[in-house]
């Protein structure tokens, strides 16, 4: 119900801009921008909040083989937008060739990344930088979302794990749910040079996990989780690049 009133105002407000567009006086288009982001932004608030609580209340997560260097190609669509609207870079680097399959379930891997780059670019200032990398190993793969933002508040690093993984930021709650869910690993650490990296540790799936039919980066489902991806994520930098 809260999605629906929310898009009956979406399209009303669009309905509005095409039609005052280029007749509105400056408080006008001031007032329709401000609703477009508080509508964003409830609904994320929402979407968050249903997330949470079925991460919380749910069943248990059920695990599926997936390619996790979708979730850098994933980072790397984001790079342009977020360049242009936040005036921040987000670069993507791979250590590693080939598919890195893991265990886990591919839609909440997207929300991990969402949310691990969203609160990177929150501690940026304009000009700054957010490095998003793929390091496959033999036994597992390791994804880091790294800023050279305002870094973190405690020295201790024991201090800065308890504080991100059980600290009151609604999406970093979720990621902890999310990784513990899949047996993956999260821990939060000072960068070197300044800024905060986050770091999340996949094991591989074992060989007798994968099925042969199993066809990496192709199909309705994939083409569908990308589409939701860039959708959440221009809604991410559309509330970054307001406040």
């Amino acid at each position: 119900m809260c999605f629906h009133a929310l898009s009956i105002i979406d399209q009303n407000r669009e309905y509005l801009q095409m039609h005052l567009l280029a007749s509105a006086d400056l408080p006008t288009r001031q007032a329709l921008s401000d609703i477009q982001i508080e509508s964003a932004r409830v609904s994320r608030t929402v979407h968050n909040a249903m997330l949470l609580y079925r991460l919380e209340n749910g069943e248990p997560c059920e695990l599926q083989p997936f390619d996790v260097s979708e979730l850098l190609e994933k980072a790397e669509r984001m790079a342009p937008d977020i360049e242009k609207s936040l005036e921040i870079q987000l670069m993507t680097e791979r250590e590693g060739a080939g598919h890195c399959v893991v265990m886990g379930a591919p839609d909440e891997a997207e929300q991990l990344l969402l949310h691990l780059i969203s609160n990177a670019l929150c501690a940026c200032d304009p000009g700054g930088r957010v490095w998003v990398s793929l390091k496959q190993k033999k036994t597992g793969a390791v994804l880091r979302v790294e800023d050279d933002g305002c870094g973190l508040m405690e020295e201790d690093p024991i201090e800065n794990n308890r504080r991100f993984l059980s600290g009151v930021k609604l999406g970093l709650r979720i990621c902890r749910l999310i990784c513990r869910r899949a047996g993956w690993k999260l821990t939060l650490t000072a960068r070197p040079g300044g800024g905060t990296r986050a770091q999340v540790a996949f094991p591989l799936a074992s060989g007798e996990a994968i099925p042969p039919e199993l066809v990496l980066h192709s199909g309705e489902g994939e083409a569908i989780r990308a589409a939701r991806f860039a959708s959440r994520a221009a809604q991410e930098i559309l509330l970054l690049r307001r406040y």
